[in-house]
């Protein structure tokens, strides 16, 4: 679950049959579940997949559903717009654009997979071409010091907690004889949400584990096996690539080419690829395995993240209730 970004001081701180054999025999040379980095965690099952829209990895369970992420989008803006006010500001944040592609958080988590996609978009995501959310309002200098507080803070300088920034007091800048907080009314909406106590988990917790997860799966044995089957099948159809996760580069397909005719042959080659190798099926088998690991590895911080979540979503729920 992402916070909501935009503002400067906010928060600072991814065949069948041979691939389902390749993943049990290299399965079994695992410990299954040690602590190990170097040990491949075993993987229970390997499913034969070719859909990822609605696709749930364990991880999920500890995040923020897209619903519960523009709740929490639009309790924060009701947070920064409270601020604003008490400096005798109307502010709200510009509008987040929505687009089909935003729907399904994992809809293209192993790169493009439908073959309906793969037909019209190419390498593109539905809804790319949406129209962008509203722009931000032009400030004042004294409305751009209430919102992001003095433009030379350092991270250092910066409260990690609302109860911190409580006991420190604003800061030394004043806007008609109130202290501006540090940070400005985006790290006070932040903090107020995302970490009113010092043991608050950080906000980015789960996201990194993910990420985490994901950089271990790459690395793993089984994913290596079934990306040169996929690229072995690509080269069958005149494509030259051996890692599905960056297809477009290896393929020459510019950012502003990736629904062109090209890219488009060249998709529908990649989703058949990954069709035929069970690519899908290996790839959340994997990163199934290393998010479990990391989920007992890490259980109390987990199950206080998803509790934190659950009293920050009450809480967005009451801001954006209240009249």
């Amino acid at each position: 679950m992402h916070p909501l970004p935009g503002l400067r001081h906010v928060h600072r701180s991814i065949g069948v049959v041979c691939a389902a054999v390749l993943l049990a025999a290299c399965s079994s040379s695992g410990d299954g579940g040690s602590s190990d980095e170097k040990a491949e965690p075993e993987a229970s099952a390997t499913p034969a997949m070719v859909n990822t829209s609605g696709l749930k990895l364990p991880l999920d369970a500890y995040d923020a559903t897209e619903e519960e992420t523009r709740a929490l989008q639009e309790g924060q803006g009701v947070l920064v717009s409270r601020c604003m006010e008490g400096f005798g500001f109307r502010y709200s944040l510009p509008a987040r654009p929505t687009s089909s592609a935003t729907r399904h958080p994992n809809a293209r988590i192993f790169g493009v997979v439908d073959p309906e996609d793969a037909a019209r978009y190419g390498y593109s995501a539905p809804g790319d071409d949406s129209a962008p959310g509203r722009t931000s309002q032009q400030l004042t200098p004294s409305e751009e010091l209430a919102l992001n507080g003095a433009p030379d803070l350092k991270p250092p300088d910066m409260p990690n907690s609302q109860a911190e920034a409580e006991k420190k007091g604003g800061g030394k800048e004043r806007i008609n004889g109130k202290a501006v907080p540090v940070g400005g009314c985006g790290r006070e909406a932040f903090l107020k949400l995302y970490a009113p106590e010092p043991n608050a988990v950080d906000a980015m917790y789960v996201f990194n584990l993910k990420a985490q997860a994901e950089s271990r799966a790459r690395e793993d044995s089984r994913t290596k096996a079934v990306n040169k089957h996929w690229s072995d099948c690509m080269a069958r159809s005149g494509h030259t690539a051996t890692d599905p996760m960056n297809a477009t580069t290896e393929l020459g397909i510019a950012d502003d080419a990736l629904a062109s005719p090209a890219a488009i042959t060249a998709a529908k080659a990649d989703v058949g690829c990954k069709k035929e190798v069970n690519l899908v099926g290996v790839y959340f088998a994997v990163q199934s395995a290393y998010q479990n690991r990391l989920i007992d590895e890490n259980a109390e911080t987990l199950d206080l993240a998803k509790k934190q979540l659950t009293d920050r979503l009450k809480l967005a729920a009451s801001l954006i209730s209240a009249p």
